[in-house]
C-alpha cells in the first residue's frame, strides 16, 4: 500500500504536495525533476493515488475502492506514459489525447504520469503542449524528468515545478540501516549513490556493485606489465551497452578520487569506497596524488566523449593507453584547483 512515509527526506516537497491534496487545490500540471533514483517517481505515484483517492483527509488512504484499483494498476481514470524505446513518441501522446477526451469513469478527476518526460520527441512535446494549453476539466498531468532543460519552455511555463535534491549521506545511511542493511554496506551505498535512495538500494542488491568491481579490475590491469591486460579490458567493455560503459567509468572516477585522498593522506572518513581500503592503499602506493588527479580528468573527458556518441571502443582504448602511460610516469605536482573532485 502506498504511503507518504515511504519517501525518505524531501520534507519540503512532500509538505507542498500533501498540502495541495488537503486543500483540494491541485494545479493541472506539475513537473518533478531530479536525478534518477531520487524518489520523484514514487512521489508522482503517491500524488496520483492521492488525487484519485475517495478518502477525506489522509490521502491516499489505501483502503477505498479507488486506492484498491490504483494499487492493482486497474484504475480507469489513470494512465501512465513511458518512453517507447529511447523516446516518447507522438503516437503515445495522441493516445493520451484520446484518453483525456473521455469522461471520468469513477470519480471527478483523472491523472496521467509521464515518466522521463524530457525524452519526448519534438512532435510529441508539441502535441502535449496543446493538452496543457486547454486541459480537460479535472485532469492532472504529472511530468517526471531528470532535468527540465530539454523540455519546451512553453511546457515548463504551464507546470508547477517541484525539484528533488539528493539526500544528505547521513540521512540516507540511517534510512538504509532502518531497512535492515549493515552499517558499512549502507555507508558505501549512500556515498556511491550520490544521495539517491533508489540508486542506493540498487547498489545493495545482489551484484549491485558489479560495475564498481569492474572498474576496480580495470584499475588493477593498469598496474600489470605489458599492454595485453589493457587490450583485454577494452575488448570486454566494447561488448557492453554505452550506458553500462559510462557507469563503469563513473565508478572509476570514484575509485581514483579515493586514491587521491589516501595518497594525499586525507581523512578516511571522506572515502566513498570504504569497503575497499586495502585495495585503495595498494593503488595509492603506485598512483601518486598528482597521477590520480590527472587520471580523473582523463576519465571524465572520455565519459563526455562517449556520452556525445564517440566510438566507445576507440575512446576506451585511448583512455586506457593514456592511463597506462600516466601510471608509469612520476608526477610531482598538479594544481588541484584545476582538477576538482
Amino acid at each position: 500500500m502506498l504511503n507518504w512515509n515511504e519517501i525518505i527526506g524531501h520534507e519540503a516537497s512532500v509538505r507542498i504536495l500533501r498540502g495541495m491534496l488537503l486543500a483540494d487545490r491541485m494545479p493541472h500540471a506539475l513537473l518533478f525533476t531530479g536525478p534518477a533514483g531520487i524518489g520523484k517517481s514514487l512521489a508522482g505515484k503517491l500524488l496520483a493515488a492521492g488525487i484519485l483517492c475517495d478518502g477525506d483527509s489522509n490521502r491516499p488512504c489505501g483502503f477505498c475502492q479507488a486506492c484498491i484499483m490504483y494499487n492493482r494498476t486497474a484504475h480507469p481514470d489513470f494512465t501512465l506514459v513511458r518512453p517507447d524505446g529511447r523516446a516518447i513518441k507522438i503516437d503515445q501522446i495522441r493516445a493520451l489525447q484520446h484518453f483525456a477526451a473521455l469522461a471520468p469513469a469513477v470519480g471527478s478527476r483523472r491523472v496521467c504520469i509521464i515518466e522521463d518526460a524530457e525524452l519526448m520527441t519534438v512532435q510529441a512535446a508539441n502535441s502535449l503542449l496543446k493538452l496543457l494549453e486547454e486541459p480537460p476539466p479535472g485532469f492532472v498531468f504529472i511530468l517526471v524528468a531528470g532535468m527540465a532543460q530539454p523540455l519546451l519552455p512553453t511546457i515548463l511555463s504551464r507546470c508547477q515545478k517541484i525539484q528533488f535534491q539528493p539526500l544528505a549521506a547521513n540521512t540516507l545511511v540511517q534510512a538504509l540501516i532502518a531497512r535492515g542493511y549493515a552499517p558499512e554496506a549502507a555507508n558505501v551505498a549512500a556515498r556511491l549513490s550520490g544521495g539517491r535512495m533508489g540508486a542506493a538500494l540498487g547498489l545493495l542488491a545482489p551484484d549491485g556493485l558489479l560495475a564498481r568491481n569492474t572498474a576496480a579490475e580495470l584499475l588493477d590491469s593498469l598496474l600489470d606489465s605489458g599492454m595485453e591486460p589493457v587490450w583485454d579490458r577494452a575488448l570486454r567493455l566494447d561488448g557492453l551497452e554505452t550506458k553500462e560503459v559510462v557507469g563503469i567509468l563513473g565508478f572509476l572516477v570514484y575509485l581514483l578520487r579515493d586514491v587521491v585522498l589516501i595518497a594525499g593522506r586525507y581523512s578516511e572518513h571522506l572515502l566513498y569506497n570504504s569497503d575497499c581500503i586495502p585495495r585503495l592503499n595498494g593503488w595509492a602506493a603506485n598512483w601518486s596524488e598528482g597521477q590520480s588527479m590527472l587520471a580523473i580528468s582523463a576519465v571524465k573527458n572520455t565519459i563526455r566523449a562517449i556520452s556525445g556518441n564517440a566510438n566507445t571502443r576507440l575512446a576506451v582504448e585511448a583512455l586506457l593507453i593514456n592511463l597506462k602511460d600516466l601510471a608509469e610516469k612520476e608526477i610531482k605536482y598538479v594544481d588541484s584547483s584545476r582538477y576538482p573532485l
